[in-house]
């Protein structure tokens, strides 16, 4: 298939590199034309780059929005109706292409990216979703060049997913960076909670987030929670408070 890919960041990066094994993408178009042409030339040397929604190629099979939400649905309503369109949100609903595009559905991939990290493709989950069959399988056929892992979701579900996920991964990232600031106050590296964090990820995949909940908060042990507290400066602190209020809430009624 000929594809087009708007965006050129963390996202359509990770996604451009299996699908150029399988296709042939003809054009990168994105806002930051240094951005399009280092990923048109780390695909292959005849992928156009474009800046201009008003240039975009009206032969390509298919069409995937890798951008930022707010910018998806100006692309759907300014480009060709022509093939089968598809953007990777998880927050943006199908209905964006509505009166747009005749043929349209959602690639979503559950995944952090990140330009330079390398990601295990085969591995991610892929959510898709189509307004019709012809273009369901059209979105899973391309899904399958880029994952072992896919799933039909529709927009509701898909937003609860993502929301999972940036409960998941945004914020317990940002408590990761908390917690790196607290080690490098006390002179260690962030690297010691490596055997903690595998663990605890280990023990919420095979048993459950609930069920391996531990901590002064699960134990209700309010010395702790208030010696920790006075240690905290008032925005970690707040946080601290919230968290563990939500655990110990959930476990007091319970036990």
């Amino acid at each position: 298939m000929k594809l087009v890919i708007f965006g050129s960041g963390n996202v359509a990066t990770h996604i451009a590199k299996p699908l150029s094994r399988h296709h042939d993408i003809i054009q990168i178009v994105s806002r930051n034309l240094e951005h399009a042409n280092r990923l048109a030339k780390m695909i292959g040397d005849s992928v156009e780059a474009s800046t201009d929604l008003s240039n975009v190629r009206e032969d390509a099979d298919a069409y995937i929005i890798s951008v930022n939400d707010d910018s998806i649905a100006a692309i759907a309503a300014n480009t060709p109706a022509t093939g089968l369109w598809m953007h990777t949100s998880g927050s943006i609903g199908i209905e964006v292409f509505h009166g747009h595009k005749q043929h349209y559905g959602v690639l979503y991939p559950l995944q952090t990216f990140s330009r330079n990290v390398p990601v295990d493709m085969p591995e991610v989950p892929i959510f898709i979703e189509g307004n019709d069959r012809e273009s369901t399988d059209g979105i899973n056929n391309l899904a399958k060049d880029i994952s072992r892992h896919i799933y039909h979701a529709d927009s509701l579900q898909r937003r609860q997913l993502h929301i999972a996920a940036v409960f998941a991964c945004n914020f317990a990232n940002r408590l990761w960076a908390i917690a790196d600031d607290i080690l490098k106050e006390a002179g260690y590296d962030f690297s010691v909670l490596s055997p903690l964090l595998k663990a605890t990820l280990e023990k919420a995949v095979h048993t459950s987030p609930a069920d391996g909940q531990t901590g002064p908060a699960r134990r209700g042990d309010r010395q702790v929670m208030e010696s920790h507290i006075k240690s905290l400066d008032t925005e970690n602190a707040e946080i601290y408070k919230i968290i563990s209020k939500s655990i110990f809430n959930q476990y007091n009624e319970q036990d």
